[in-house]
């Protein structure tokens, strides 16, 4: 196709790191088909929804902690990383603002632990999961992304699945080994986050100060848009899992989460493109390039979708070793879910943040969360709880997210 091979030169650095990106992101693909089903098999599909469930409530606490910056500071970096003193400044105001909501973070759980029973009775399993969140801080996806060298991002993931992998199959082995679960992941995470730090502060010599309290709070201002758009991703990702282990069972949370973490593999060619896209757009404002990545976007997008959507009963038979059928419709489902959500990411960081638009791309996710919250609301005083039901909100609300980008794409004339 002639929109492939014209003036390719322009992605050189993007299509690099886009492909360093994806031995990462194929890792996690493949890592899941590899230990879920040894999992169902060892702790059975109840206890691995409890972990699952608790999960799902720690992103909460994770998403205060990452308040945002995540995504405001890939930009930051991006046009300060040959200056040195800046971009210590910018790391240093980082972890610190993180540091002081896992506080907060930590306090709140304990509170939550003590007052509600049914968290209480699975606190070890609680607090497991919570020590993922020290990767939260420590872990700077986001230096990586703006200083582009996505090399050094897939060793450190690659590091962490790999650990976590191995692991499940060398300390979980009987059915009351499931506590292990989370603490195996949480720990990958916080070595992998050590080795990070290693390249950022001993590879590339970034100096930590306790920058001027007028930066940090520029810093923490800056990310609260983000902050807000964050808190509806969060609960657009997370809340049909909620709601499955509040209303319906902690099966149902595991047969939702295979589907989930299949659609999570297919989202890979759009998330590493969009990735590896984004720093390089916010430097050159290039909109010829912006409309190619669109087209491209747009052949992934729908090829992926249905390729999932036909080999469905198979890849939820892989996943879960036949324990959990009632996946695969759910998966056909979150299909329409993937499709809307290829278009939506790229209109998202790549194409709005890129240029300077951050409020469209903000108030999209508001209002997706919105229609979530009104469907599920309507489940519940209605009891129409069902989990295909919780799926079909999901589409409903990225519906929502794409058209609202596309409209405000078309209106500052992006595409």
């Amino acid at each position: 196709m002639k929109f492939f091979k014209k003036d390719m030169g322009g992605f050189a650095t993007v299509l690099k790191n886009a492909s360093w990106l994806s031995v990462f992101e194929i890792m996690r693909m493949v890592m899941p088909f590899i230990a879920l089903p040894y999992l169902f098999g060892t702790i059975g599909g109840e206890n691995y929804g409890k972990v699952i469930f608790v999960q799902s409530i720690i992103a909460l606490f994770a998403l205060l902690i990452n308040f945002g910056l995540d995504t405001s500071a890939v930009r930051d970096v991006a046009n300060f990383r040959h200056e040195k003193k800046q971009l210590d400044a910018i790391v240093s105001a980082i972890f610190l603002i993180k540091s002081f909501f896992a506080i907060i973070s930590f306090a709140l759980l304990t509170v939550f632990l003590s007052v509600v029973p049914k968290m209480g009775n699975l606190s070890i399993v609680y607090y497991f999961a919570f020590i993922a969140c020290l990767s939260d801080i420590f872990l700077p996806v986001w230096y990586f992304q703006g200083k582009e060298e996505m090399r050094k991002l897939t060793i450190v993931r690659f590091f962490s699945i790999s650990i976590y992998t191995i692991s499940i199959f060398i300390f979980i082995r009987n059915i009351d080994d499931y506590p292990y679960m989370a603490l195996l992941h949480s720990l990958s995470l916080v070595l992998s986050a050590l080795i990070a730090c290693y390249y950022v502060f001993i590879k590339d010599k970034t100096r930590f100060h306790i920058p001027e309290m007028a930066f940090i709070k520029k810093m923490f201002i800056e990310a609260i848009p983000f902050f807000m758009s964050r808190i509806s991703l969060t609960v657009n990702t997370y809340m049909a899992k909620i709601m499955s282990g509040l209303f319906l069972s902690d099966t149902v949370v595991a047969a939702f989460d295979v589907a989930q973490k299949i659609i999570n593999g297919g989202m890979m060619p759009m998330q590493m493109f969009n990735q590896a896209l984004y720093p390089n757009m916010s430097k050159s404002q290039d909109k010829k390039m912006l409309q190619r990545g669109f087209r491209i976007t747009a052949v992934i997008t729908l090829c992926v979708s249905v390729c999932i959507f036909l080999i469905a009963d198979f890849a939820v038979h892989a996943l879960s070793k036949g324990y959990m059928p009632e996946a695969a419709g759910i998966l056909r489902i979150l299909c329409l879910y993937l499709l809307f959500s290829g278009f939506s990411l790229y209109m998202g960081t790549s194409s709005l943040v890129a240029f300077g638009y951050q409020k469209p791309f903000n108030v999209s996710v508001v209002w997706s969360t919105v229609v979530l919250i009104v469907c599920y609301a309507w489940m519940i005083t209605t009891g129409n709880n069902s989990i295909y039901l919780y799926a079909m909100a999901l589409v409903a609300a990225e519906l929502m997210v794409c058209s609202y980008r596309f409209y405000f794409c078309r209106r500052y004339r992006l595409f």
